[in-house]
């Protein structure tokens, strides 16, 4: 402010005696009439706080006549609490003087000669003069500005999302408790720092230039169409926003007012979306959205290769061109049902591509409802099942000739055990004579035969007691083909204790160590099983022959998840590589002369457990034992389960 004359301050002082005020001079009323002009309340006071000129708008403002200010203390137009402090403020003013805005941070307030007080804004400037430094106060009611400043205040607070206001240089002034949740940050930590902090660190570089951009053509924009942004937690988390920036025009300069809105969620939805789009079009099934009249809307790829229409051809006509003439009529009832809310689940229908060729496809309509759950249209999925007949069309074909093939094979097995059966019958008397003159000739007429006569008669007698038990065997194989089973739940370690305990007349004299484990409890033909127990052990019983001790053990193991039973010996074992040769009828893994056998009692086996659904295997290794393996079409669980329910009987 440009210092006034002498006379201009004497002027003041003369209407304060009330003196008749001097002629002024020229510059003086010049002063005085800017000063009477100025806008905001002027006030001029001395280094001792008195109050030496004021300006009209000082006497609108505060409600005191001139006269009344000038000469008093400055005090009186502070509310009396603020009082105490104000002197000292006044000192350190005009110890440092310089023109200062107050204000700045700071609530200051007003009082009018009634009372009242008021919100203002105050800057000071020196004033040199002949009676020395003088302080000028330009006062400014802001009270209105409050008021807009608390409801601008309460509308950001009110704002359903994150509010941020920045002023020209990136600083944050201004922030709502959403931006507080949202980013994670208290207001006070975000107040005065660059905006950048609430930005992921790689995108802070480009960041500021957009804001300068921003700045330099100001006007309201949505941001984020095509572009991905996002905003950093506090805790160090990236998450995607929306953001619409506005410029705020204020007597502090341009502010940006930035809305952020987390869109987390709808991002999620919308991958979701892509995610079904993605699913719909490139399924291959038929996907047809259509309307609750049959108008197609919606066609995808799945559609188009099982008809052989394009989306162009189709969309806008009725999807009744997709069917036969003669069931064109079941739409009308379809499209019913879906007004009423109800589906149709897996029609299996015949359908007409483009070139005239028929399809056949198992179809599901369903209809598609609004969030109100009001039915708006539906959509047809189309399975091509053409492949899937012709399969089950061959299978029928297939079972057909098996069918055949099984009535054949079971004439034929039945002709043949009976020729075995007859044959074997038929053998039995020839033996038996055999037999009977053999131990005539020995009784009657041994004395009187040369030794090698007597070696001749004892070979005949042992190769007959060989056909024997060999027509035995080959009686007992094919009365297993011939026999009904018996079923009955029985106990297979009990079975093998029996079993056991029949076999000692032929171990007499030898160490054998018998491992019996946990074996379980299966539905089966009680005398048929023991025979293939009996098979098993007693062959474990002869391959051990040449081992002191001989070790037998028959547990149970787990096979592919199943349970099986094993018998298992430390015996002379044998080559895999003749392991087909194994279950064959008459097959023989080792000489005659080292182990006697018909070669007959592992096929046995083999045939009483396919008779009851299950299979027998091997493994060995030559002079390191043999393990032989078997499982039934009931175990333990179904034998269990039989068990209770008889209980419960």
């Amino acid at each position: 402010m440009t210092a006034k004359p002498k006379a201009a301050l004497n002027s003041s002082h003369a209407r304060k005696d009330h003196r008749a005020e001097p002629t002024q001079s020229e510059p003086e009323a010049k002063f005085r009439s800017l000063l009477e002009a100025a806008p905001d309340a002027i006030v001029v006071v001395n280094r001792g706080g008195e109050m030496v000129l004021v300006n009209a708008q000082v006497e609108a403002l505060f409600g005191y006549e001139r006269q009344e200010l000038l000469g008093k203390q400055v005090e009186i137009l502070i509310p009396e609490r603020f009082r105490g402090g104000h002197a000292g403020y006044r000192q350190s003013f005009f110890a440092e003087t310089r023109a200062r805005s107050m204000g700045a941070g700071v609530e200051l307030y007003a009082r009018r000669k009634d009372g009242t007080e008021f919100s203002v804004e105050i800057s000071l400037s020196p004033l040199q003069t002949e009676d020395g430094v003088m302080v000028s106060s330009a006062i400014r009611d802001i009270t209105d500005r409050k008021r807009a400043e608390a409801k601008f205040r309460a509308l950001l607070e009110a704002a359903p999302d994150a509010m941020v206001v920045a002023d020209n240089e990136g600083k944050i002034v201004l922030v709502n408790a959403q931006a507080e949740k949202l980013f994670g940050h208290r207001r006070e930590h975000m107040l005065g720092r660059e905006i950048e902090m609430l930005v992921p660190e790689r995108f802070r570089g480009k960041h500021r230039g957009h804001r300068t951009t921003f700045l330099s053509e100001r006007r309201m924009r949505p941001m984020g169409a095509g572009v991905d942004l996002y905003g950093l937690h506090r805790d160090g988390t990236e998450f995607p926003v929306e953001i619409s920036l506005s410029p705020l025009e204020t007597e502090e300069g341009v502010l940006i007012s930035s809305a952020i809105r987390d869109i987390t969620e709808r991002k999620r939805a919308e991958e979701t979306r892509e995610q079904l789009a993605s699913i719909v079009d490139y399924s291959n099934d038929a996907i047809i959205g259509h309307t609750l009249e049959g108008t197609i809307v919606s066609w995808n790829a799945g559609a188009e290769r099982i008809y052989g229409y394009s989306a162009e051809e189709v969309t806008g006509k009725s999807i009744s061109m997709l069917l036969l003439p003669e069931r064109v009529d079941e739409l009308s009832a379809i499209l019913e049902k879906l007004r009423r809310g109800e589906s149709v689940e897996q029609e299996e229908t015949v359908g007409r591509r483009k070139d005239g060729k028929l399809v056949d496809i198992s179809m599901t309509v369903s209809p598609i409802r609004n969030r109100q759950g009001r039915v708006t249209g539906a959509s047809t999925m189309a399975h091509d099942i053409s492949e899937r007949r012709q399969a089950a069309q061959d299978i029928r074909n297939l079972n057909r000739g098996l069918e055949k093939r099984n009535t054949e094979l079971a004439e034929a097995n039945d002709e043949l055990e009976a020729f075995t059966y007859s044959v074997a019958h038929d053998l039995r008397a020839p033996l038996r004579h055999i037999l009977g003159f053999s131990k005539m000739l020995m009784e009657d007429f041994g004395p009187q035969m040369t030794p090698a006569a007597q070696e001749c008669v004892n070979d005949i007698e042992e190769s007959a007691q060989q056909m024997g038990r060999l027509v035995d065997d080959l009686l007992n194989l094919a009365g297993v083909g011939r026999r009904e089973l018996r079923l009955q739940l029985t106990g297979l370690k009990p079975l093998v204790e029996e079993v056991v305990q029949e076999l000692v007349s032929e171990t007499d004299g030898r160490e054998i160590q018998w491992h019996i484990g946990e074996l379980p409890a299966v539905d089966c033909d009680r005398g048929l099983m023991k025979q293939a127990l009996y098979n098993l052990l007693s062959n474990a019983v002869k391959y051990t022959r040449p081992r002191k001790p001989a070790v037998i053990e028959i547990g149970q193991t787990t096979f592919e998840a199943q349970p099986v039973a094993f018998v298992r010996d430390n015996g002379v074992g044998f080559s895999m590589k003749h392991a087909d040769k194994l279950f064959g009828v008459f097959q023989r893994l080792h000489r005659r002369e080292d182990f006697e056998g018909t070669g007959v009692g592992l096929a046995t086996v083999q045939r009483i457990l396919r008779k009851h659904g299950g299979r027998i295997w091997a493994e060995a290794e030559i002079d390191k034992g043999a393990s032989f393996y078997f499982s039934l079409a009931t175990h333990r669980e179904n034998a269990t389960q039989t068990i209770d329910s008889r209980l419960e009987g």
